[in-house]
């Protein structure tokens, strides 16, 4: 199925993730061939960023369109594994964004699903493709053994009155019974801010064993705005973590709000990473330090300010070309699925959880 000539992109869902999906695709030189969404004022937004591209109300129509070569499923995440296991079934390559399903039984249902040989399919955790985060990966071995480390995400800066996140209508059910954070995101801060930090993580150190987590919302909210958790690895390493909608915007490293970083210690030595916000990745560029106790020194590099979804689209693009398996895989992001769910788990018992096998 590889083929020399670059993917022609059919994308369903215009919303805020598929507009920044957009950009991208256009900073990256690709052809978006087709949009789908069922909200007219979306379709006309997106028509602005790619003009001749065909428009459908139903995602089922693009799927059809003889002329794209590569999904892009940008919907809300309840729609993430049908639109995932339809385009597979199409035989076209998939790129779907995070979380690729909304708990662990549709993540085992996803492991399940057979792409072709050369098919590609990838799961949109871009905080991999950052270069500091791959120097990071290179550089880990010299802390020595790894022993513990703390993840953070406090997503903050987002409201003028940081008083109003405690009192939100986005966060309290509707007429509906569900509220419009859990409608888009079919869970609270572990699903949005945490499940990228959860696949660096894993990425980073391996998967967990056992899942200590504890969650937190003002009364009247059906989704979490603070996650903390407890992860013993499977190679020794505990592992502290902490998810929270923060209504802070002064504080982190870039002074915004946005509080997001990796810190791991090992025997030799310590390494750190923090994250600029996510939509808006060329505002800062990303930070990155290893101290070596030998020397007793920091080395911190420079790097770049970058487009990372353009990033983790080039990256798709030679996988399609070249017939290669794309990675975050669809074994990978199940394991974040199953760890979402075991920190759910946790919370509810009470208890601590094993990792679903």
């Amino acid at each position: 199925m590889s083929t020399s000539q670059p993917p022609v992109f059919g994308i369903i869902g215009a919303g805020f993730i598929g507009s920044i999906h957009l950009e991208a695709l256009k900073a990256a030189g690709f052809r978006v061939a087709a949009i789908a969404d069922p909200f007219p004022a979306a379709l006309e937004k997106a028509k602005h960023l790619a003009p001749d591209a065909r428009l459908y109300a139903d995602w089922k129509e693009l799927l059809a369109d003889p002329e794209v070569t590569a999904v892009n499923v940008c919907t809300i995440n309840s729609l993430h594994f049908e639109i995932l296991s339809a385009a597979i079934a199409s035989g076209r390559h998939v790129f779907c964004e995070k979380t690729m399903t909304v708990n662990a039984a549709q993540a085992r249902e996803a492991l399940a699903l057979s792409p072709a040989p050369e098919q590609v399919v990838q799961i949109g955790y871009m905080k991999r493709f950052f270069p500091a985060s791959k120097w990071m990966k290179d550089h880990l071995p010299e802390i020595g053994k790894p022993l513990c480390a703390t993840v953070r995400s406090f997503q903050g800066g987002f409201v003028e009155d940081g008083e109003t996140i405690y009192n939100s209508p986005d966060w309290r059910p509707g007429p509906n019974g569900v509220s419009r954070t859990r409608t888009f995101a079919s869970g609270g801060m572990l699903n949005m801010a945490g499940s990228h930090m959860l696949d660096m993580t894993a990425w980073l150190l391996g998967k967990p064993e056992a899942i200590t987590c504890r969650t937190w919302s003002p009364e009247g909210y059906d989704a979490e705005m603070h996650a903390h958790g407890l992860f013993e690895m499977a190679n020794d390493v505990l592992v502290h973590f902490e998810a929270c909608l923060a209504p802070y915007h002064g504080t982190g490293v870039f002074g915004d709000g946005w509080d997001e970083f990796i810190q791991i210690d090992g025997t030799k030595g310590r390494i750190e990473i923090y994250y600029p916000r996510w939509d808006r990745p060329k505002d800062f560029s990303v930070k990155c330090r290893l101290y070596r106790e030998a020397q007793r020194t920091w080395e911190e590099p420079e790097f770049e300010r970058v487009n990372v979804f353009q990033l983790e689209f080039e990256a798709f693009a030679k996988c399609c070309a070249t017939g290669q398996s794309a990675q975050p895989s669809i074994r990978e992001a199940a394991l974040i699925d199953f760890w979402i769910d075991a920190c759910y788990e946790s919370a509810r018992t009470r208890q601590t959880a094993p990792l679903p096998a």
